[in-house]
């Protein structure tokens, strides 16, 4: 229904309940009163229970006011605290929304490879694996496909040739597959599909180079190219993402002090700064 459909049946039936005529008031609490173009402001443009809404809305203010009143009333409260207060968050919000304003139109939220890299280096003890991690690949595949004495082979291979053929057989026909030879993985994430978990993971890892496992249905190929153990220095492969973020902060505080700074210097200027 149209929105102004809408609020024309309303008032004809506010109008019908209710005896004031002077405005559109059509609830009240301790003598502060809800209105109609209050609530019609709230409305959503298409809305399909328009007076399920308006009784949801008011049902929601009553509620909210008999709160406000009986708080004012058995709170011991400074109004003069409050009022400040009220007015520092006001401005805090408004401060708050103006800055994403700006990070949002013209922040350059670019941070170069190199910067994430010196970063690393420069903090390097301080990045420390909490997990294990390794290179390698992970396939599964069904036990009914074809060629599997094929895939025990290539699955492990390092020549090129078998690679990209294991690549190809991947696409064919496995469940799933990750290869991971060139960037590191959490072990937990692979150990995590396996049919039975590797309770001690470290071991696994210094033992094994290839190895499969199955259930009833799927065989499970774990390949190990290298590894890292929980509690060992970090890789910047791993911790790239926390660099980078870590970066951004400093650059959207460094933004907006600049930001806040010129704005000072402009206003000096306009000798619209006055200190007595």
């Amino acid at each position: 229904m149209d929105k102004v459909l809408i609020i024309l049946a309303i008032y004809v039936m506010l109008a019908s309940c209710s005896t004031k005529e002077k405005d559109d008031s059509i609830a009240s609490v301790n003598g502060k009163e809800l209105s109609l173009s209050e609530i019609i402001d709230h409305m959503p443009d298409q809305i399909e229970d328009s007076l399920n809404f308006c009784d949801k809305f008011m049902e929601d203010w009553i509620r909210k006011e008999l709160m406000i009143s009986h708080a004012e009333m058995n709170l011991n409260i400074d109004l003069l605290d409050l009022n400040q207060k009220i007015e520092d968050y006001r401005g805090a919000l408004l401060v708050y929304m103006y800055q994403q304003e700006l990070l949002n139109q013209s922040f350059d939220t670019v941070i170069p490879q190199i910067d994430i890299k010196e970063y690393y280096e420069n903090y390097k003890d301080e990045f420390v694996l909490r997990k294990n991690i390794f290179k390698g690949r992970f396939i599964v595949v069904d036990k009914t496909v074809p060629r599997l004495q094929d895939l025990s082979r290539w699955y492990k291979s390092e020549k090129i040739d078998e690679i990209e053929l294991l690549e190809d057989y991947c696409l064919q026909f496995s469940k799933e597959y990750h290869f991971t030879d060139k960037r590191w993985q959490y072990f937990s994430y692979i150990n995590n599909r396996l049919p039975n978990l590797i309770y001690n993971e470290e071991d696994f890892l210094q033992s094994t180079k290839g190895v499969w496992f199955e259930d009833e249905s799927f065989r499970y190929y774990i390949f190990i190219r290298d590894y890292k153990i929980k509690g060992s220095s970090s890789p910047l492969g791993i911790e790239k993402d926390k660099i980078k973020e870590v970066l951004l902060n400093k650059n959207k505080i460094a933004y907006l002090k600049q930001l806040e700074d010129e704005l000072y210097q402009n206003a000096l200027a306009k000798k619209n700064i006055k200190i007595y």
